[in-house]
């Protein structure tokens, strides 16, 4: 029987499979929240129809008081010397987002003169595009570049690897933005309401049912969370943060291209590839700070983030305006993907429903 890290849900959810037990309730999760979301729970509450391996169970809790700013600047400081040491190039994914740029921020304050050399930046024409200042004022003719479209190939290689995913999940979730604009911005920091939740899944696929169902689901994922969950936002968050953080960790392995794919060994994970808030004590500083995610507008998600790039830039326009946009699917259009991630890295195009399926699962 196969742990898998990674399993694509349109193959898992394939209504040849309805006939299994959980599948078709399964596949509605997908429907409502996310299609391409791997559920992998970190709380250990919702088994799912598949055999899975948790990579990153959530940090114990407890109180600390670093800022996000000092936790950035730490990790930045730990990447940079790991390169150094590892005498390997520091390839860093760049979208023009909140994320990426605070990454490429947190590096340039913290590299010296030759550490920056060391920099390569993978980015697009969407990337310049989406923070043009940022580029011509930090990056262009300053540090090497080189196209994200070529990252299947450097997937595998001696470079370390440096991906600006997990934020969205110790801030929030995409999911925020769609209920503001529903329901009013105003929603957002109200008291959680289980009827609103119903009505919000009830606006993206109508099946009262179903959707009642899942809210009792979540309901029970967030009595597991180590911190109370008091609000709408809280209750979407805790969600991301519990069911989305192995995926947007394994999704750039994915597209790893096939001349590499015996490169990717667990020894390989821990030495070369990185995503860049995926640290306990970004976590911990997520958990102990639940009033710092967002304010009362969806241009202010993500504020303290802004605000740490700003004190660099000065670029008061990018602070006061920048909402999220998705980036990561740009640089991956038409790129091949494995559609399965076992735990010893063994990559699959394919693989039999029965070695995978877990008859022992919540959604019968």
């Amino acid at each position: 029987m196969n742990k898998l890290l990674y399993y694509k849900p349109r193959i898992v959810n394939d209504v040849e499979n309805y006939d299994l037990p959980g599948i078709k309730k399964f596949s509605h999760f997908f429907k409502i929240f996310a299609h391409d979301v791997v559920i992998v729970d970190r709380t250990k509450t919702i088994k799912v129809p598949v055999h899975t391996k948790i990579l990153f169970p959530i940090p114990k809790f407890r109180l600390m008081s670093k800022t996000y700013e000092e936790i950035c600047n730490e990790r930045a400081i730990e990447l940079l010397n790991k390169a150094d040491t590892m005498k390997v190039s520091l390839c860093v994914f760049y979208s023009g987002g909140i994320d990426s740029t605070l990454v490429m921020v947190s590096l340039l304050k913290n590299a010296t003169e030759e550490q920056k050399k060391n920099i390569v930046v993978l980015l697009s024409e969407e990337s310049i595009s989406e923070n043009p200042n940022f580029y011509k004022e930090y990056i262009q003719g300053k540090l090497k570049v080189e196209s994200s479209a070529n990252f299947p190939y450097i997937v595998g290689t001696n470079a370390l690897l440096v991906t600006g995913e997990h934020n969205d999940q110790l801030f929030g979730s995409d999911a925020v933005g769609n209920l503001m604009r529903i329901f009013g911005e105003e929603i957002i920091n109200k008291p959680y309401d289980r009827n609103l939740f119903i009505k919000f899944f009830n606006t993206i696929e109508n099946d009262i049912e179903m959707n009642t169902f899942y809210v009792d689901l979540f309901e029970k994922l967030c009595a597991n969370a180590p911190v109370q969950i008091k609000t709408n936002f809280q209750f979407l968050w805790w969600i991301n943060f519990s069911l989305k953080w192995q995926t947007v960790f394994m999704r750039v392995l994915v597209f790893t291209a096939n001349r590499n794919v015996s490169k990717i060994t667990p020894e390989y994970i821990s030495t070369n590839y990185f995503t860049f808030y995926n640290t306990e004590d970004f976590q911990l500083w997520s958990m102990n700070n639940l009033d710092k995610r967002i304010k009362n507008t969806w241009s202010s998600y993500k504020w303290v983030c802004k605000d740490i790039i700003y004190e660099y830039t000065k670029d008061a326009d990018y602070r006061d305006n920048k909402t999220k946009v998705g980036s990561l699917a740009k640089i991956m259009i038409g790129s091949g993907s494995y559609n399965f991630i076992d735990d010893a890295y063994h990559f699959y195009k394919e693989l039999p429903v029965e070695e995978y399926y877990n008859e022992d699962n919540d959604f019968v």
